[in-house]
């Protein structure tokens, strides 16, 4: 057999008392984001070859390297990509590269090359920057640029878009 007690306790009413008490708020604005472009990228000069060739310009140093194919580089103007962003100081900013491929148009035709493989100096690739006490960071950009076989001659020209925001 189990038995069950309940108890109930009455206690009398008494004055209510308030109490108050106070916080603090704090938030931080940052200042925007902002990219620049510095230099374009640009692949330099070439002479076509009768095989698909492959050339990749290092973000880092510049240089330029032929992947695999017959083309040949002539020198002429080469830079890596590169932009400068503006913001907070020692804040983290991350840049993204819009497109994963472009094609480059020839002037005054229709002939294409394409570029893609753009990659970032910076530690394989790094997006991730911290801008420094003047609140700004350099980021340098390379790629693969895809010569044809027999590629028609001419100035071939593209763009690319890049995106930059806090992290």
């Amino acid at each position: 057999m189990i038995l069950c007690c309940a108890a109930a306790a009455v206690f009398p009413a008494s004055a209510a008392e308030a109490s108050t008490g106070s916080a603090q708020t704090r938030t931080v604005l940052n200042k925007g984001v902002n990219i620049s472009k510095n230099a374009d990228l640009q692949f330099g000069d070439f002479a076509a070859g009768t095989t698909q060739s492959r050339f990749r310009i290092d973000a880092v140093t510049g240089a330029i390297v032929r992947l695999n194919g017959n083309a040949t580089s002539l020198g002429g103007t080469r830079s890596v990509a590169t932009f400068i962003a503006q913001g907070t100081p020692f804040e983290t900013v991350r840049l993204t590269v819009s497109e994963n491929q472009i094609d480059l148009t020839r002037i005054n035709g229709s002939d294409t090359m394409r570029v893609d493989q753009f990659r970032l100096d910076g530690g394989n690739g790094t997006r991730n920057r911290t801008l420094g006490a003047s609140g700004s960071a350099v980021y340098k950009l390379g790629g693969r640029l895809t010569i044809g076989p027999n590629q028609a001659g001419g100035a071939y020209v593209g763009s690319f878009n890049i995106s930059i925001d806090y992290q």
